[in-house]
């Protein structure tokens, strides 16, 4: 999350640079922090409904590799 806020930093600050250092600065941030911020969008862009589903999602995978791992431990 920290790289998504420096990458809007530099978005910011865009105005205050030359062209050349800006196109260079920012291509090599959104490269770097593309995944960080395509998170940060999608996060505040999903409904509560579809993280419900998701956190369900994961919470299920969870308890069924605990339910695995204590099988295997023959518990």
């Amino acid at each position: 999350m920290r790289k998504a806020l420096m990458t809007l930093g530099l978005l910011a600050a865009m105005p205050l640079l030359s062209g050349c250092l800006v196109t260079s600065a920012v291509g090599a941030a959104v490269g770097a922090t593309g995944a960080v911020v395509g998170a940060g969008v999608d996060l505040v862009t999903t409904s509560k409904e579809e993280q419900m589903k998701k956190d369900n999602e994961r919470l299920k995978k969870e308890n069924e590799e605990l339910k695995r791992q204590n099988k295997g431990q023959g518990g």
